[in-house]
């Protein structure tokens, strides 16, 4: 119903504003729809609530805009702000800010209006249905358009209504389309949206591209593949095994939890697999084309080629003798003979390390192409559909490393339950140890380089260090190369892999003397207490006392309450400035027993 993909916005307030005329997209929150009409009008989303026709519950603004199509939403200020929104609105028409005019709008409508030749059907022949559903599901939020959707919500406005209804609405869909990018621009975008459809049409026809030699795996594409690393297994273990009915039902116990570590091994490795076959030589393809060149695989896959070549390597040098050596013999599977290969866990999963690292970077850069590209979105949303994917998205196979890194403990631990030979055990046992040593040194490694983060975040804040005052102008020259701090430089006295962490930050009331009080701002690091002042209306603070080394400080709670003492000592032990500082009582106990931990 074309009535229902706009909905009409009144503004209730103190200040004469023309209603607008918005459409309800699919895919999109009603925060993201009316963000831009807003600002045309000087109006913060933050100020006002909005309601549904006479209803006086405001609308949470993460609602889907598509709901409130053929609908009236009242826009209200909030109690108190009346007066900033009326003001803002005036000052916006005062200073006669640019409003982009009807006719310009249209003329950018024009051709966006009229279906491209063949897209629709080059389109759903690709994938019909083609909703983007599974990329929404894994952002949490209904941030990415459909081009159909601004398509079809554009050209289906009323035909029968006047010239100038007809002016005013596309001047307001303006606001939704954006006025940034020409027509040109729109023009080429458009034409690669084609060709990658077009594309990705011809791999699913013909099937997919051949490997690039990087990422071949002694194969040459998917279709070809077939079985040739041993992954497909039987479907239970008591296929292989003789004399099962005998068995005792520990021992079936155990028999089970080894078969799931060897059925889940072929498992993840199949679905790195997709990465590589699906994912990546699709990449590689399009960009030899001259599509999708901004993506930088590496930058979005790390180093997923290596983890790949080291499951293989464990597959075929550790699970494979295991399973081949079973159906020869029919014997029990034996947890000993997997000793060897998880001994040597720590070097044989090196490349874990770089990748575990780089994880979160990869989501981030992933999550942007998906925010920021729509061929990007098409081309993930394409190869998420294939049967290879099995349903999973991209999301879901770039943290299935680390997924499985941490579950190989748990596997090797069901096993050990379900182990009563001594000899079994001791095996076990020590490939336990071998795999949570590595994952304990990769989360050691994780962690600094968070700790990292946080003192370079802390340091952005930091603007100036104003401990020492110069004199004369001379002597401001010669302290400027002095006056720094360097937070994540090493702790004296301790290793280069033990990084300085912040364990307490917060606003105090300071003491210096016995009349000067100042609101500061400190921060409690490992080995440092650092006093900052705030500047006002800023995020930002500057250091305005010598930062106190945490072994060298007295640290005693006062009489008066909320307050608390820092005496500091020089080397010879010798008290050289002391400071009282007072905030609530709870929190002045928090300073204190957070100052004592660190010492």
């Amino acid at each position: 119903d074309p009535s229902k993909e706009c909905f009409t916005l009144k503004f209730d307030l103190s200040i004469d504003i023309e209603a607008e005329i918005v459409p309800a997209v699919k895919k999109k929150s009603l925060g993201e729809v009316l963000l831009p009409v807003f600002e045309r009008k000087a109006i913060e989303l933050g100020k006002v609530d909005i309601y549904l026709d006479q209803s006086h519950t405001p609308l949470s603004l993460q609602f889907e805009a598509y709901r409130f199509g053929g609908h009236y939403l009242r826009v209200k200020a909030k109690p108190g702000d009346e007066l900033k929104v009326e003001q803002a609105v005036r000052e916006a028409r005062s200073a006669s800010l640019p409003i982009l005019h009807p006719a310009s709008s249209a003329a950018f409508l024009g051709p966006a209006l009229e279906p491209l030749p063949g897209r629709r059907e080059g389109t759903e022949s690709v994938a019909p249905g083609r909703r983007r559903k599974n990329i929404t599901e894994f952002l949490g939020d209904t941030s990415i358009p459909s081009p159909e959707a601004a398509l079809h919500s554009s050209s289906s406005l009323p035909s029968n209504g006047t010239d100038t209804w007809k002016n005013r609405a596309a001047s307001r869909f303006s606001g939704f389309f954006g006025s940034g990018t020409s027509t040109g621009s729109f023009g080429r975008e458009t034409e690669k949206l084609e060709q990658l459809v077009n594309r990705l049409h011809a791999y699913s026809t013909f099937g997919l591209p051949k490997l690039p030699p990087q990422l071949r795996f002694d194969r040459d594409s998917w279709e070809e593949d077939g079985d040739e690393a041993g992954l497909t297994l039987e479907d239970s273990w008591q296929q292989i095994i003789q004399g099962t009915e005998a068995l005792s039902r520990r021992q079936c116990h155990q028999q089970e939890a080894i078969w799931e570590l060897l059925h889940t091994e072929a498992t993840y490795i199949r679905n790195l697999k997709v990465i590589t076959d699906l994912f990546l030589s699709c990449l590689v393809n399009l960009q030899e084309s001259g599509l999708l060149c901004e993506v930088d695989a590496e930058r979005l896959f790390s180093n997923i080629g290596e983890i790949i070549r080291l499951h293989c390597k464990l597959w075929r040098s550790v699970m494979a003798p295991v399973l081949a050596k079973a159906r020869q013999t029919r014997a029990l599977l034996d947890p000993v003979d997997f000793l060897d290969g998880f001994k040597m866990f720590g070097s044989l999963f090196k490349p874990y390390v770089r990748y575990c690292m780089e994880e979160e970077g990869c989501m981030e850069y992933m999550r942007a192409l998906l925010r920021d590209s729509e061929l990007f979105r098409t081309y993930v949303t394409w190869a998420e559909k294939q049967e290879q994917c099995s349903r999973l998205k991209l999301s879901d196979m770039l943290v299935k490393p680390h997924q499985r890194l941490t579950k190989y403990p748990l596997l090797l631990k069901s096993i050990l339950k379900k182990t009563d030979d001594p000899r079994a055990r001791d095996a076990i046992t020590t490939m336990i140890s071998s795999v949570e040593r590595f994952i304990n040194d990769v989360n050691s490694r994780m962690r600094q380089r968070q700790e990292r983060q946080r003192l370079d975040a802390i340091l952005s804040r930091i603007d100036a260090y104003e401990v020492v005052e110069g004199s004369t102008d001379e002597v401001d020259k010669l302290l400027k190369e002095f006056l720094r701090l360097d937070l994540t430089a090493p702790i004296p006295g301790t290793s280069p892999e033990d990084t300085r962490q912040l364990l307490l930050e917060g606003s105090l009331r300071m003491r210096e003397g016995k009349d000067s009080k100042m609101d500061v701002y400190c921060f409690l690091f490992t080995d440092l207490f650092l006093i900052t002042k705030p500047f006002k209306k800023a995020e930002r603070t500057k250091v305005i006392r010598q930062p106190l080394l945490v072994d060298r400080v007295v640290c005693r709670e006062l009489r008066d309450p909320g307050s608390f003492l820092l005496i500091y000592l020089n080397e010879l032990g010798s008290a050289v400035a002391a400071y009282t500082f007072q905030t609530s009582g709870q929190l002045c106990r928090s300073w204190v027993e957070a100052v004592r931990n660190a010492q």
